[in-house]
């Protein structure tokens, strides 16, 4: 039975622990609004707020909009509220986005619920949200569930899905090729001291302990990108296992959304498992995760700047337009073989909203175009500190050739460029 470090079975951690992580996720999300606002406002006056969580105050200078705002809350003539729902992947950055995004368009407030990229795409599907979100392409049979209508497909960021664990005494940095990471997912490689570890990391205090598996119980963007890479980096994997957004996983405990990911590794000695990178910054001193070696052979610690680098190499040519199928599209099918990208860190995805092509409410398609335009051409900076990639310019050009397309009643909701 996997046991906690306060000795209680893994189902049965304290609601104390809990309580402390939920804080400090809520702390750096504050954070991060906080420069969503110096990041997005273009200018302004500057004060301090202090968010108080429990006993602990949080200082963050934020900027006051001004400049950036482009209605002020009288001019508005009846609010609108647009509905949101998917991928956790994308969490931290879409809550500074909602949370702006007001100050600068007060008619309109969004909301989003983190539930997956699998019930993303499953509401959109049954158009009980605005806009779906997934970490993921959709595949060809959830494309031909989409009845009376075009679905887009619109990247509004990008980020790095990592090897993160808990190994009391060993700190960020281990390293990993992908046919050791298929071995320990598959439960073939099950202890931290096994000879294929200790190899590639020599120096490292890799004692004899069980490694205990973490993965998504729910569908996943994040557990989409982490078992391509599985299925490129093993045939074993690929022909067992597979790449989707839920998969049968061969060994482990699955816990929901990537905060449970990391709430799941945090309490939990000698864990490993996926989880999209700003968590592992949210919990920075409870997580830790792995260099992944890349095609050039080089051993790659996930940041801002090597993530982009595998963007540039693997989504920045070829991608469909925003009305077709994007099935296929792979950043990391793109750099596995790669051996030029020397930089590039091999596990990077796009993230993607996912609104229809053409809206049956003007008020609300007309916010939810506006919102998204802005997201892809004003707030692409709000997230690079907990690395987030800004969109490069010609995905940019794409998305905005994409939210043209968007109509209501046959005329186009936007038109800008």
């Amino acid at each position: 039975m996997v046991r906690s470090r306060s000795g209680k079975k893994f189902g049965e951690r304290s609601a104390i622990a809990t309580t402390a992580l939920v804080a400090v996720v809520v702390v750096v999300i504050v954070i991060i609004v906080a420069g969503a606002y110096v990041a997005l406002s273009g200018g302004g006056k500057t004060s301090t707020v202090f968010t108080t969580i429990g006993t602990t105050s949080v200082a963050t200078s934020t900027s006051v909009v001004t400049s950036a705002t482009t209605l002020s809350a009288s001019s508005c003539t009846g609010s609108v509220t647009i509905n949101g729902a998917g991928g956790t992947l994308v969490y931290p950055l879409m809550s500074a986005w909602t949370f702006a995004y007001p100050q600068v368009n007060p008619c309109v407030h969004v909301n989003y619920q983190s539930i997956g990229s699998g019930g993303g795409i499953a509401q959109i599907t049954a158009r009980t949200v605005d806009f779906g979100e997934s970490d993921a392409p959709l595949t060809a049979s959830q494309y031909a569930a989409i009845k009376n209508g075009t679905l887009l497909t619109i990247p509004v960021s990008a980020s790095a899905v990592v090897p993160a664990y808990n190994i009391p005494g060993v700190p960020t940095g281990l390293n990993f090729t992908g046919p050791i990471l298929a071995k320990i997912f598959l439960g073939n490689i099950t202890m931290w001291n096994d000879p294929a570890i200790v190899a590639l990391n020599p120096k490292a205090n890799l004692t004899g302990h069980a490694i205990t598996v973490v993965h998504r119980s729910d569908g996943s963007g994040t557990m989409y990108a982490y078992t391509n890479y599985l299925s490129d980096a093993s045939s074993v994997w690929k022909t067992g296992v597979g790449k989707a957004t839920s998969v049968k996983w061969p060994t482990g405990v699955g816990c929901k959304g990537n905060e449970g990911v990391a709430g799941c590794i945090s309490n939990t000695p000698y864990s490993i498992g996926p989880l999209e990178i700003a968590y592992e910054i949210v919990n920075k001193n409870l997580i830790s995760y792995g260099a992944v070696q890349n095609a050039a052979g080089n051993f790659i610690l996930a940041n801002i700047n090597n993530t982009q680098a595998a963007i540039s190499a693997g989504g920045t040519s070829g991608l469909p337009a925003g009305s077709a199928h994007w099935t296929n599209v792979s950043i990391i099918d793109s750099v596995f073989n790669n051996t030029q990208a020397t930089t590039a860190y091999p596990i990077a995805t796009f993230t993607y909203a996912l609104p229809y092509q053409v809206q049956t409410d003007q008020a609300k398609g007309s916010a939810l175009v506006s919102f998204l335009w802005w997201v892809v051409n004003s707030g692409q900076a709000a997230g690079a500190s907990i690395g987030y990639v800004p969109l490069p310019s010609n995905v940019v050009t794409l998305d905005d050739t994409t939210l043209n397309s968007i109509t209501y009643n046959g005329s186009p909701l936007h038109t800008g460029m």
